[in-house]
Formats: C-alpha cells, structure tokens, sequence
C-alpha cells in the first residue's frame, strides 16, 4: 500500500468506520445547535491553518511544495471559481447565518478541546521535519477527499463533500455555500498526499510521517469532541 493509501486509510478507520465522533455522525442529520457549534469552532480552526501552511513552507525547501500551499490558501483566503469566493468570507457568513454576531466570531474563544488541538498542531509544525507537518496539516483535509469511499472500510453513507450531503441536510444557504466548499480538498488532500509522500523518504522517513499523521488525526477527535460539547452548552443556554 501506497502510503498516502495509508493515510487515508487511517482517515477511513478513525471517522468514516461504524463508529465515527459524536459530532461527524450528528452532522448526517444536524440541529441548529450542532450548525452552530460547528461553524464557530471551524472558523477558530482557520484563523490558525494559514499560519501552519505558512510554517511548512518556511522549512521546506522545495519549489512544489511551495506553489501547493499557495494555491491552496488562494482558495481558502482569495477566491474558489467553484464557489465563488474566498473560503473564509463564506465560513465566516455561516458562523452569522446559525446566529453568532460579529463580536461572537471576531473575539470568542475556541473550545477548551479545539484549543488543545489548535496547540498541538502548532507545535507539530514548529517542532517535526516539514513533511511531517505537511501530513497532519492537510491531513485535516482529507475527510473530504472522495477517495476515502473507494476504501474497503467505509461505512458511512456519505462523505463531508458530498452534493447529497450538503442538500439534505438541514443547513441555510450560507452554510451549504460552505460545505460546498469542502469539494475543493479532495483535489487538496490528495495533492499534499502525492508530496508528503515524494519527499518522506528525503525529509524524514515514511514511519515517521505516519507517527506524526496518527498524532494529527487524534487532534481532530478532539476538533469533534469540541463541537459535541459546544454543541450541549448551546442547548442547555436555551433550556
């Protein structure tokens, strides 16, 4: 097995299995609290992913690991032709829609769990060879690569970036502009993933990058668990 199938197979196993995160299964049929939740911890989790493509960047030494990252945060933070927009106007327009006001978004706080990931991801990039980095940080983008269904250990019935998804759901239209937007990291993950995997052997070792994309995908149980646990303190304030 190729080792970006590797790490999609890990993907598959933690979240796609029979048995994915609270908040990754309620998300199939979501409440307004859980699009609340997961708006607003999802934009805590952007203001730092240019900061860590922009750390992998500072130590790698190759010209298309660069040209990736730019092309991927010109999606993110400029503009998306299949959505029309930057990323980030069409998450931060979500967090309006499920009814966090401008204050809540600019000045709030991530959840205590986001935070802990948010850090550790962090300190992943600061501290493990580029590759390494490269994997757990795009490797958050992997559970909308639709390569993931072909994996023998699928078992859910759609993915994230799905059309099916996103239209039966119960999200506005800001939201599913945003979920929309997700399309873009199957072309995301698998570019970084063919990358992570030419150079692991070069910047640090196969087994390595592995160690390190298990760490990553532990920091996104916790991205989940925080918008499970968000998602209860915004049904127990309206209790």
């Amino acid at each position: 097995m190729s080792l970006a199938d590797q790490l999609r197979t890990i993907v598959v196993r933690a979240f796609y299995s029979k048995h994915p995160p609270e908040a990754l299964r309620l998300l199939y049929a979501p409440d307004a609290a859980l699009v609340k939740a997961i708006t607003i911890e999802h934009w805590r989790f952007l203001q730092m992913f240019p900061r860590w493509c922009g750390g992998i960047m500072m130590k790698s030494p190759h010209q298309d690991v660069w040209e990736y990252e730019i092309d991927n945060l010109h999606d993110e933070l400029i503009h998306d032709e299949a959505v029309g927009g930057g990323h980030y106007v069409i998450v931060r327009q979500a967090c309006l829609e499920s009814g966090w006001t401008a204050d809540e978004v600019d000045r709030g706080r991530a959840h205590p769990k986001m935070q802990r990931a948010l850090d550790d991801w962090t300190a992943i990039v600061r501290d493990r060879p580029w590759v390494e980095a490269m994997a757990a940080v795009h490797g958050t983008e992997m559970l909308a690569d639709q390569r993931l269904k072909k994996h023998p250990d699928f078992a859910m019935p759609s993915i994230v970036s799905d059309r099916s998804f996103i239209e039966k759901g119960a999200f506005g239209p800001a939201t599913r502009r945003w979920l929309s937007t997700t399309a873009a990291d199957t072309a995301h993950a698998g570019r970084a993933a063919d990358l992570v995997e030419k150079y692991a052997a070069v910047d640090s070792t196969p087994e390595a990058v592995l160690e390190t994309f298990r760490r990553s995908m532990d920091n996104m149980r916790l991205y989940f668990e925080a918008i499970a646990e968000r998602r209860r303190e915004i049904l127990e304030a309206k209790a």
